[in-house]
């Protein structure tokens, strides 16, 4: 057999479906309490919501990401406080809600917030996903398609 993984609490093992941008933990030294890990899209989520809607919410995201082949972190604020703390001080005050504090899933392009399930949704909804996540639609996508027909 081969030397075991190491084990990290509170952590759920990789189910192997995500494609997660960060190397194992001991390639990288840890993050600062107030910078996002790396650059590109990071999508911050809570593994353990007791939530139904949260959840289908959240993999409808990361699904949407996946199928696409766009690549994006996967953060998890219910293992680890400083991701939770991180993600509710960078969501702007004007997409807070009234109460409480913001939920996932919250998407963000390296420390630029970019919106919650219902910003990403419409943005779906109008083939312009590629935009809103500030990234250049493929050639031959629908959304490139699209901006190519408003330009001409």
């Amino acid at each position: 057999m081969g030397p075991s993984l190491p084990s990290h609490p509170g952590h759920a093992p990789f189910s192997g479906r995500l494609r997660p941008l960060l190397a194992p933990s001991h390639a990288h030294p840890p993050q600062s309490l107030h910078q996002p890990p790396r650059m590109g899209i990071k999508v911050y989520i809570a593994s353990s919501s007791c939530s139904t809607a949260m959840k289908k919410q959240q993999q409808d995201v990361l699904g949407f990401l996946e199928a696409n082949k766009i690549e994006f972190e996967e953060i998890d604020i219910a293992a680890n406080e400083e991701n939770r703390k991180w993600m509710r001080e960078n969501v702007p005050k004007e997409s807070r809600p009234a109460t409480g504090n913001p939920l996932p899933p919250r998407i963000f392009n390296d420390s630029r917030y970019l919106g919650d399930y219902e910003a990403f949704f419409e943005a779906r909804e109008n083939n312009a996903v590629y935009a809103f996540l500030g990234l250049t639609a493929p050639p031959g996508s629908k959304e490139a398609e699209a901006l190519a027909k408003q330009q001409a």
